[in-house]
C-alpha cells in the first residue's frame, strides 16, 4: 500500500511542529530559570546595601525575597550545587540575625553572587 504524498507531508510537518514546540518549552524553562537567578542576585545586592546602611529590617525582608526565589531555582539544579548555595543562605541568615559586621555579610553575599553567576547559571543552560 502506498502512502499519498499529502499524508507523508502532514506527518513530517506534525513531527517538525512537535520538535519546535519541545524546543520552545525548553527555552522558556531556561529563560524562567535565568529570571529567577537575576531576582535572587538583585535581592542579595539589596540585602548588602540595606545592611551596610544600617537598615537590618530591610535587609531581612530582601533576604526573605532572595530565599523565596532560590526555592524556585533549587529543584532545577544538581543536589550538590543546590546544597552549596543553601549552606551560604543559612550562613547569611545567621549573620543577619546575629548582627555580624557589614564586611562579613558583604563577603558572604559576594561568594553567593559568584556561585550564582558561574555554577548555577551554567546548570540552568
Amino acid at each position: 500500500m502506498r502512502t499519498s504524498p499529502m499524508w507523508t507531508s502532514l506527518f513530517l510537518m506534525a513531527g517538525v511542529v512537535t520538535i519546535s514546540l519541545s524546543g520552545a518549552a525548553v527555552a522558556q524553562k531556561r529563560s524562567q530559570g535565568q529570571i529567577s537567578v537575576d531576582r535572587v542576585a538583585s535581592s542579595l545586592r539589596a540585602v548588602d546595601t540595606a545592611y551596610a546602611s544600617g537598615n537590618a529590617a530591610e535587609a531581612q525582608t530582601r533576604f526573605r525575597e532572595a530565599r523565596v526565589e532560590w526555592n524556585v531555582i533549587a529543584p532545577r539544579i544538581s543536589a550538590r550545587e543546590a546544597r552549596e548555595q543553601q549552606l551560604l543562605f543559612d550562613s547569611l541568615g545567621n549573620q543577619l540575625k546575629s548582627g555580624a559586621p557589614a564586611g562579613q555579610v558583604k563577603s558572604t553575599i559576594s561568594g553567593m553572587l559568584d556561585e550564582l553567576r558561574v555554577d548555577i547559571e551554567r546548570e540552568l543552560r
